[in-house]
């Protein structure tokens, strides 16, 4: 009796219950009309509870028949679950038989097909893209990071080899995780880059003449594809190939400089207008187009951070004889607006 109280019975005749409470109740029930003492004391709590609720015996009447009723209710729940079990245990053993031999038939497929799978893996290709007017950062599966400039597309594979080779065109940051015999190697049109563990910078993108190699830390091994050359780089030093004259030129820099770009910094630091503009054009993803050949000698020397388009060209203006006309954007056929296009003339 002490597992069973007036509220539990209530409650259970009322549907709120547990199946502990249900399968309480049912053995209580049954067990009265055997257990003289257990009805007699059944008999007392339940005048008790009357008494008690005085003000609510309508809510008392057939208590004992609401009783009986969920459990009858439950049992034929109980018994409607049994059913279902059964029929799922005898569909399941009908479908076994052609499940095993399915997956059987797939076990075998997959296993010819294994080495082919496989094979594709180790021969696909990620390629990241950045596009014009933003930087992009890149963490490959060796662990090797860095980042790649407007417009400049990296390629690598899936898995990495004994060699870990890399295609590069455009320009990127290279911080080489060093693995013990494994060379990691960015190969570019003109010329392949080998190193083992090192942080530098490569520019060679498709329209400039000149491939550039700059060595922040480390040790960098520069092999020539076209014209036979081979240059080893010390930290603060580049390699600039002309594609024109087949020809490398080796210098003592400051890395540094060639390395803010990740950084958001557009340095131009002593060089002709004519080799600016390309890197501008990348930058703001612009077109630039100089009428005058004459202004294309020009030298420059400015650090840019976050600056906009008119606030580059407005500062260059104001150190040489040129002005500068900014068109305005047409939108194309898709309702894309185009690059932005900038007429630079001799100022007369």
């Amino acid at each position: 009796m002490k597992e069973l109280d007036y509220k539990k019975l209530v409650n259970f005749s009322k549907g709120k219950y547990s199946y502990n409470d249900y399968l309480s109740i049912k053995k209580m029930l049954n067990e009265v009309d055997r257990n003289q003492d257990l009805k007699d004391k059944f008999f007392v709590q339940w005048n008790q509870t009357v008494e008690n609720n005085s003000g609510n015996e309508k809510s008392f009447n057939h208590i004992f028949e609401n009783i009986h009723y969920n459990i009858l209710l439950e049992e034929k729940k109980y018994a409607k679950r049994n059913i279902l079990w059964n029929i799922y245990r005898y569909a399941a053993a009908i479908l076994l038989i052609p499940m095993l031999a399915f997956s059987l038939w797939l076990v075998i497929a997959n296993s010819h097909r294994g080495t082919e799978s496989n094979q594709l893996v180790l021969q696909s290709w990620v390629e990241i893209n950045a596009p014009e007017a933003a930087r992009v950062e890149f963490l490959l599966p060796d662990s090797t990071k860095g980042w790649l400039n407007s417009g400049s597309k990296l390629k690598y594979p899936a898995i990495f080899k004994e060699t870990r080779k890399v295609e590069l065109l455009g320009e990127a940051f290279f911080e080489v995780k060093k693995q013990d015999r494994s060379d990691f190697i960015v190969s570019l049109e003109n010329l392949d880059v080998r190193v083992l563990g090192t942080k530098f910078n490569v520019s060679a993108y498709a329209e400039d003449v000149f491939t550039d190699v700059v060595l922040s830390e480390g040790i960098v091994e520069i092999n020539g594809k076209k014209g036979i050359f081979k240059h080893t780089l010390m930290p603060n030093e580049r390699i600039s190939y002309d594609s024109q004259t087949k020809s490398a030129k080796l210098s003592k820099v400051d890395a540094n400089r060639f390395l803010a770009w990740k950084d958001g910094f557009l340095i131009i630091d002593n060089e002709p207008l004519g080799k600016v503009v390309g890197r501008i054009e990348r930058w703001y993803n612009a077109e630039i187009v100089i009428q005058d050949e004459a202004l294309k000698n020009y030298r420059f020397k400015a650090t840019f951070k976050d600056e906009p388009l008119e606030e580059v060209l407005r500062l260059i203006a104001l150190t040489t004889p040129l002005k500068y006309n900014i068109l305005k954007r047409d939108v194309d056929s898709g309702g894309i607006l185009e690059k932005r296009r900038v007429i630079i003339n001799h100022k007369k």
